[in-house]
């Protein structure tokens, strides 16, 4: 005779099953909680767009870096859908200046954008942020410290 397989108790897939649901909902979840800990470094108003710019840090930094950038309503201060949204940075100095890099990719839900950044030295920046989509176009400019 073959050896029976043994039979998961009702209570054992009753629980297995709680736990994969719960996993799900926490895992959609997720976007409201990818801004927790972060800290506003920036906060600029375009018509009734507030671009806000956040770190896990006081500043942004030298050589690779990543943060987020968001897009508030002024009246009510949720996230709008902006649509495409890009960002330069150069550090003015005598001669020539030097110019960083800035990735912006959607992240998580409407109005909030990834950033990687590559500044190759500590100083005073000049950011540029554009998009154009769902809220119009509009664009604001901006000196921050990179450490």
């Amino acid at each position: 005779m073959g050896a029976q397989e043994p039979r998961m108790s009702p209570r054992r897939v009753a629980s297995g099953l709680a736990l994969v649901m719960t996993l799900a909902v926490c895992a959609g979840c997720r976007g409201a909680d990818d801004v927790a800990g972060m800290k506003e470094l920036q906060r600029l108003r375009s018509g009734t767009v507030d671009v806000v710019l956040l770190s896990p840090r006081e500043a942004l930094h030298q050589g690779r870096d990543t943060f987020t950038i968001e897009f508030r309503s002024t009246s009510d201060g949720s996230l709008m859908d902006v649509g495409g949204v890009k960002a330069s940075a150069n550090m003015p100095m005598p001669g020539m200046p030097m110019f960083g890099s800035i990735d912006v990719q959607p992240a998580s839900g409407k109005g909030r954008y990834a950033a990687a950044s590559d500044f190759s030295m500590a100083g005073t920046w000049r950011l540029a942020i554009e998009w154009d989509g769902p809220a119009g176009r509009g664009s604001v400019s901006f000196s921050t410290s990179v450490q």
